[in-house]
């Protein structure tokens, strides 16, 4: 639905200004009151809702809708409106019509966006335009994509009804996108298993069929009825809660009697305490636990569970990460049963994952207590379309100046899904990856998620891949759609002859991977590589002979040492908010060392213009323990490269804190009347400066090592603190960068002619 001055805007062009742009230009809300009405109820713009949320982060930022100085031209006009008030200037010099208005809208055509499509695939190729809204000219609080329509019989609208997500409805949707999932629809997605093949299950299982324990109660509803007011039905209703139990299995005790599917759960644990499988309830929870004494999110997944297959019985199991793993009685003291319970099961996650029917995702659920299913308004769902007017637009022929185009907001999927709690969750991302197909139970609406298709209520068929990259839009690879090709044997990662080639297409997906990895939290700080070790496990297969090296490659090592975290700058300041575990839990010179909420850049993947090379690498774990899990202390990289020892300062001014560093005995020729240390190397890049206060000044130990010279001329170095007990030994603390234009500052720090700048062994660890 759109508000009277969203269509206007659209189907009217109420509210041009010309801006002598190729761009469209139009007023649009005249100021926050009248965005909020149109975003309440009973208009509830399905554009003004998305402005109002994008408004809300703004203004968390700092910025406030009334603060002119986020505008120049608003602070010019208040500037002249001071001189009119004196009389030094005459009211008609200016044309306050042009004052910026609250929100303003800019539409232009995409071309060369057309060619693909996420949703029914058909002859017609659609036009695609943008739509930007502006904070007072300034600040981007929206950006959509409208994508013009086809026949409408291949694009059904669809208009939700229910009022819960845990409605019939909901269910209905949810089995028609596996359905299509399962069959030839969706190549590049598991089928079900066929006939007779025994499927693989996980250590412990949750089974379904043995929920009801009292005769007569056939069916498990999960959406019940009002009973308030009606002592009888809610004495009913609450002997058949007590009637209703869950039962583990063992797939080592019962592997013969098993059959059906498994589903699995990702959840928030949150801080709330509840039910958990322990040693010493090992017994009760084989012979069954009541289902009401689990937290809800649980008891919710597991009745919709029961409830998702074709026919009964389907679906027979699910998998929940604390009710199938032995939890330690004491979280700080785990015994050693506890203990190798968990690294047994954290090893198999590919598997437990990867062999499901599918993932259900409590994505909205803060904690495990909220629950699966929400109340919801409908109406706010229905798919909003426009009648478009292009008049204006460059290359629109006049026979088609009105275009019925679809509304795409490009936060959509972001905002509900990518950044809802439990996508923040480390764990949460291989999940994501390694299960088959994801449903996903977002505030108002389920969401779908496989190889093939990421999807919604609000868009059933297919919701277009779009991205905003540095102001741009660009066609967005889907988070699952390179999951085949990190598959062992997959047609991407196979060369005609049929030899796997490992290549550059496997590494840079798990560059992009570790990327997205790195903004997540763990509750566990230790956790950080064994919680994305089944994603490694999984694309082994495609590396052949390849090492994992704590969350890097052995082929391409040098240059993947080369990671970096950027820092921040917001509010006219700069700032870096990284820091490092209280727990060791990787070598320093792996992304893995730092916690980085922004995330981290991940090195290239190439062998061209390196400075260092590696001689051998070491890595320790405990006996029998998964190689691509925990590490112990004491793992090392052995390189040979040249070492410059540095000075390493900072200073602090109106911009925040910044970094700057020189080498030590040899500073240039002064510039001018004084020479600065700040006027030397800029580009720093530290790891974690919070934690690493000792690394500046005379005594800071601290040195360079060059290590490429990129494509950009850039000559990269990492910047390493000495063992002051080992002098060869190093830790990684930092990155710098030396632009091309300071040929003169590059030679300094390195110069293959100059005697002294020969490369020594050193240790990283």
């Amino acid at each position: 639905m759109l508000c009277a001055v969203c269509y206007g805007v659209l189907r009217g062009h109420q509210g041009s200004q010309w801006r002598g742009t190729f761009d469209l230009h139009f007023d649009h809300q005249p100021d926050e009151v009248a965005l909020r009405e149109s975003a309440a109820k009973p208009v509830s713009c399905c554009i003004c809702r998305s402005i109002l949320g994008e408004l809300s982060l703004v203004q968390k930022k700092g910025l406030k809708p009334q603060d002119n100085r986020i505008n120049t031209l608003s602070g010019l006009y208040k500037f002249f409106e001071r001189w009119m008030s004196a009389g030094l200037l005459r009211p008609n010099t200016i044309n306050t019509k042009d004052r910026a208005a609250f929100i303003s809208a800019y539409l232009s055509e995409l071309p060369g966006l057309e060619e693909e499509s996420n949703r029914v695939v058909d002859t017609f190729v659609p036009k695609i335009y943008r739509l930007d809204f502006k904070l007072r000219d300034a600040e981007r609080v929206g950006t959509f994509v409208l994508e013009q329509l086809g026949d409408r019989s291949s694009s059904p609208l669809h208009t939700p009804f229910s009022r819960s997500t845990s409605s019939d409805e909901v269910l209905e949707v949810a089995k028609t996108w596996i359905n299509r999932c399962t069959s030839e629809e969706h190549p590049d997605c598991p089928g079900e298993p066929s006939e007779g093949l025994q499927p693989w299950y996980p250590s412990r299982l949750i089974d379904l069929g043995s929920m009801v324990k009292i005769p007569g109660h056939k069916e498990i509803r999960d959406d019940p009825p009002q009973i308030a007011g009606d002592p009888e039905r809610k004495r009913r209703e609450d002997s058949k809660e007590d009637s209703e139990y869950i039962r583990l299995v063992t797939t080592k005790e019962e592997r013969n009697m098993m059959q059906g599917f498994y589903v699995t759960l990702s959840h928030c644990w949150g801080g709330a305490s509840f039910s958990k499988l322990t040693e010493d309830k090992m017994a009760d929870f084989k012979r069954g636990v009541k289902l009401k004494e689990l937290p809800k999110t649980f008891q919710n997944a597991i009745r919709f569970a029961r409830r998702l297959g074709n026919k009964p019985g389907q679906v027979r199991y699910i998998w929940i990460d604390s009710l199938c793993i032995i939890q330690a009685a004491q979280p700080n003291k785990p015994t050693e049963t506890e203990k190798s319970d968990w690294l047994k099961e954290s090893a198999q996650m590919h598997l437990i994952y990867n062999n499901s029917y599918c993932n259900i995702s409590a994505t909205a659920a803060t904690d495990s207590t909220k629950g699966l299913f929400l109340p919801r308004e409908p109406h706010l769902l229905w798919e909003d379309e426009i009648n478009l007017n292009t008049e204006g637009i460059p290359g629109i022929s006049s026979d088609e100046l009105i275009q019925r185009c679809k509304i795409i907001d490009l936060s959509f999927w972001e905002r509900n899904i990518d950044d809802a709690p439990v996508n923040r969750r480390a764990w949460v991302l291989q999940e994501r990856l390694m299960a088959p197909r994801v449903l996903h139970f977002c505030q108002d609406q389920i969401a779908w998620e496989c190889r093939k298709v990421d999807a919604s209520e609000s868009f059933r068929d297919g919701i277009a891949s779009f991205r905003l990259r540095a102001g741009e839009i660009e066609r967005a690879e889907r988070l699952k759609s390179f999951v085949p090709r990190i598959l062992p044997g997959s047609q991407e990662n196979t060369s005609s002859s049929g030899y796997l080639e490992g290549g550059l297409a496997t590494y840079n997906h798990w560059k992009r991977i570790v990327e997205r990895y790195s903004k997540t939290r763990l509750t566990n700080p230790g956790d950080k590589l064994i919680a994305l070790s089944g994603i490694a496990k999984l694309m082994s297969g495609n590396l052949l002979n390849v090492a994992y090296v704590a969350g890097l490659w052995s082929e391409y090592l040098e240059s993947q040492l080369l990671w970096r975290l950027d820092p921040v700058f917001e509010h006219g300041k700069f700032s870096f908010p990284s820091s490092r575990p209280p727990v060791y839990r990787s070598p320093s010179f792996s992304w893995a060392a730092i916690d980085a909420e922004r995330g981290i850049t991940y090195g290239e993947f190439t062998t061209d213009n390196l400075l260092i090379s590696i001689e051998r690498f070491e890595m320790f774990q405990d006996k029998g323990a998964d190689k691509f899990g925990l590490v112990k202390e004491g793992c090392f990289i052995e390189l040979l490269g040249v070492v410059k020892g540095i000075i390493l300062e900072k200073r602090i001014d109106q911009s925040g804190t910044r970094y700057y560093w020189d080498l030590k005995g040899t500073p240039r020729e002064p510039v001018g009347d004084s020479h600065k240390l700040e006027d030397e190397y800029s580009n720093v890049y530290l790891d974690s400066p919070q934690d690493d206060t000792d690394v500046l000044g005379q005594g800071g130990r601290m040195h360079c090592l060059p290590a490429r010279h990129d494509a950009n001329g850039y000559l990269i170095c990492l910047l390493l603190q000495q063992d002051p007990r080992q002098g060869s030994q190093y830790r990684r603390v930092g990155l710098t960068k030396i632009p091309r234009y300071d040929q003169a500052g590059q030679k300094r720090v390195f110069d293959p002619d100059r005697p002294q700048d020969k490369p020594l062994s050193i240790r990283l660890v």
